[in-house]
């Protein structure tokens, strides 16, 4: 079971992913803006999962200080995003995050990928 932190914007996506989550066995932080994100990351989730769309302060900004910051820097982040194109995913790549899945996605895609990079970071 891991500790993971949905980052999302729109209320049923987060809904959604929080149940697919917890009928998972994981344990489950949710906000809904980059704000609340970052203070929520003072509870050091094994695993972000971060929408990049957001009004105020975007997932990449969010990322950004994630990365920044010692404590959270090795913090495995999935970007879940509605940005599909090839420049967006290539900044996903330059920003270090672990995977990406766009949306509409699949449960078993979501999953598939969390165990991946759960499974890529043992320690975490």
């Amino acid at each position: 079971m891991a500790k993971i932190l949905v980052v999302e914007d729109n209320e049923d996506i987060l809904n959604l992913v929080k149940i697919i989550l917890e009928v998972n066995n994981h344990d489950v932080l949710t906000a809904s803006d980059g704000h609340e994100a970052i203070k929520l990351m003072e509870n050091k989730p094994d695993l972000v999962l971060l929408d990049i769309m957001m009004p105020g302060m975007s997932g990449w900004d969010v990322l950004d200080i994630i990365r920044s910051r010692d404590k959270w820097k090795n913090t495995p982040v999935i970007a879940l995003t509605a940005l599909a194109q090839k420049k967006d995913i290539e900044t996903g790549v330059k920003k270090h995050v672990d995977g990406y899945i766009v949306k509409p996605f699949e449960k078993k895609e979501l999953l598939n990928i969390i165990n991946k990079v759960l499974g890529e970071h043992p320690n975490k």
